[in-house]
């Protein structure tokens, strides 16, 4: 993590920061949270990513906090740390209660916390992993980016049994998303990624992967495919902040084309770098 992190209007070492045992966040993961990447020092994306924790925060009825704070908020702490690439973590919770109620008891003032923890920026296409097919067991509001993860952890340990880096999951047969990540299919030279609405948290990474897709007049159709047609996709990669883009090369027992880096993945994992590259050079 970082050395220096934000807490309710103060910057403290990450070791100092304390929240109380009465927070909403901490007695009922009553919070949401946004996590955003940094290249040298600049922000990807920012404002998309504010607009979601915006959404987010407004879903659950926390009180609005102006666009210009969160901005602030993230180049002050890209400033009092000392790294050029990293991962910004906010969260925010409805606050501090004096007592453990599943409604609050009183007003309560929202809890901010930030921070920033280093990031590994890669400039090439990663290798393949392998991703491993499970029912999808949480909550029906997962466009909220809620800090609620259980159901994500314990889908993370399962595909970690199984050899796996990522669950790729399902409900009822109908694919939606993995536990930290987006997924992209390529059949027959166009790109599915299933629709945005409840059933997945829609990442920022990949609204911006259907933009750069576009760019490249690649056809992407929203739309949600089924269990059983994964053996018949050409190509499959998956999303997120952290990992950018990258390639799936085999699914439980089925290998995804070859195994390898499909071409339209490719295409699309350099047209992301090249975006980095443009931020930098800004």
């Amino acid at each position: 993590m970082s050395d220096i992190v934000y807490l309710n209007g103060d910057w403290v070492t990450g070791n100092n920061a304390k929240v109380s045992v009465f927070d909403r966040g901490f007695l009922f993961a009553d919070g949401v949270y946004e996590v955003i990447p940094v290249y040298q020092r600049r922000p990807f994306l920012p404002e998309l990513h504010i607009q979601r924790l915006q959404r987010s925060a407004d879903a659950i009825g926390i009180a609005p906090i102006t666009t210009e704070f969160w901005h602030q908020l993230v180049l002050d702490l890209i400033n009092r740390n000392n790294l050029d690439d990293g991962l910004v973590y906010i969260q925010l919770t409805f606050g501090a209660d004096s007592q453990r109620s599943h409604l609050p008891t009183q007003p309560l003032t929202p809890t901010i916390y930030a921070s920033l923890s280093p990031l590994s920026v890669h400039w090439n296409t990663p290798k393949p992993v392998k991703v491993a097919v499970l029912e999808d067991i949480r909550w029906h509001r997962c466009d909220i980016k809620s800090i609620s993860l259980l159901g994500n952890i314990m889908l993370k340990r399962e595909a970690a049994k199984r050899g796996a880096i990522e669950p790729l999951l399902h409900r009822d047969g109908r694919i939606t998303e993995g536990a930290s990540c987006n997924y992209f299919m390529v059949k027959q030279g166009r790109l599915y990624t299933p629709p945005a609405d409840h059933l997945i948290l829609a990442g920022i990474t990949r609204t911006w992967v259907i933009q750069l897709a576009q760019q490249l007049a690649i056809e992407v159709h929203e739309e949600a495919l089924n269990v059983n047609e994964l053996q018949h996709v050409d190509e499959v990669f998956l999303t997120s902040s952290s990992r950018e883009v990258q390639p799936v090369g085999q699914i439980d027992d089925i290998i995804v084309g070859n195994g390898q880096c499909g071409t339209i993945t490719a295409q699309i994992a350099e047209a992301f770098h090249a975006s980095k590259r443009h931020l930098i050079q800004e």
